[in-house]
């Protein structure tokens, strides 16, 4: 059963599936406590979502609230699911600005295995993307 893509039970999926099925990005990130920011840019109306990780489990995970998240990361929805797909990688993504980001290039070039997880996970959730 797929959700849709970038909503509130989208993100709470990824979370679970962040903290429940994925040691490795846990176990790299152990020492590492950031919030994250989302969203479509092409897709106005849509909410943004965050997440916070606190020593690489997911703490929050639902609409973008009044705090300010360490990172942002946003495109069109045509670049989402081409990156959730698989059809760019998250690297290739990044540096060919295709995926936008704002925060510390310095930080997820350090963290880039688990910046790569991190996307990878976002894409195993079933989306719909009829949005």
């Amino acid at each position: 059963m797929s959700v849709l893509f970038m909503s509130e039970d989208w993100i709470k999926l990824v979370a679970n599936q962040w903290n429940t099925n994925n040691q490795i990005i846990q176990q790299d990130l152990r020492n590492f406590t950031a919030s994250w920011e989302y969203y479509i840019e092409d897709r106005p109306n849509l909410p943004h979502l965050m997440m916070v990780c606190e020593k690489g489990k997911i703490v929050f995970a639902g609409k973008k609230d009044e705090r300010i998240c360490d990172f942002e990361m946003w495109t069109s929805l045509e670049n989402w699911k081409k990156i959730l797909n698989k059809e760019i990688s998250p690297k290739m993504a990044l540096m060919s600005r295709k995926l936008k980001f704002k925060g510390s290039m310095m930080t997820a070039l350090k963290y880039m295995k688990a910046f790569e997880i991190h996307l990878n996970i976002l894409g195993e959730i079933e989306a719909d993307f009829d949005i």
